[in-house]
């Protein structure tokens, strides 16, 4: 078994070009930064920031029907795990509890962190992995959960159609 770290879903931000940016942080004050797409974001953002949030979702989202579907289908999100990365680009694993087995399926980082975020599922990363992409985040910087102005490009259910 691959040693594992149990992270938060600690700030949504931007980098210096405007791209979201998820930080997952572990208990050593370690910090990996995913860069996830404009819907991710927002995804992420609902449950980080529901406050703020609240008033753009008049539907349910993509990943609000996955954790229903999984609900209704007797299943519940066990954790999820990011657990490698090649080229930039990472990998992670949605494990299910379904009718007393585990079954792990594949996933974008960004799409198992919004969906354990609706389950309220642990998020862990492989230590190889939390290694790898570690960079120092100063406490002050921007938090996620901030002013709604500063809230990921989030689009209009009209321009989603």
């Amino acid at each position: 078994m691959v040693d594992e770290v149990r992270v938060e879903v600690w700030r949504l931000v931007k980098d210096h070009r405007g791209r979201d940016v998820v930080l997952l942080r572990d208990g050593r004050q370690r910090s990996l930064p995913i860069w996830i797409g404009p819907y991710e974001a927002a995804a992420i953002w609902i449950r980080l920031d529901p406050q703020h949030s609240a008033t753009l979702l008049r539907r349910p989202m993509t990943h609000d029907l996955c954790a229903a579907v999984i609900q209704r289908l007797g299943g519940r999100v066990e954790r999820i795990v990011v657990d490698d990365v090649s080229n930039d680009t990472y990998y992670a694993k949605v494990h299910l509890a379904i009718n007393g087995r585990t079954v792990t399926v594949d996933s974008r980082p960004s799409d198992a962190i919004a969906l354990a975020l609706r389950c309220d599922a642990p998020v862990w990363v492989s230590d190889a992995v939390m290694e790898a992409g570690n960079v120092v985040v100063e406490d002050d910087e921007p938090a996620a959960g901030g002013p709604a102005d500063d809230a990921p490009d989030f689009p209009s259910e009209d321009e989603q159609a």
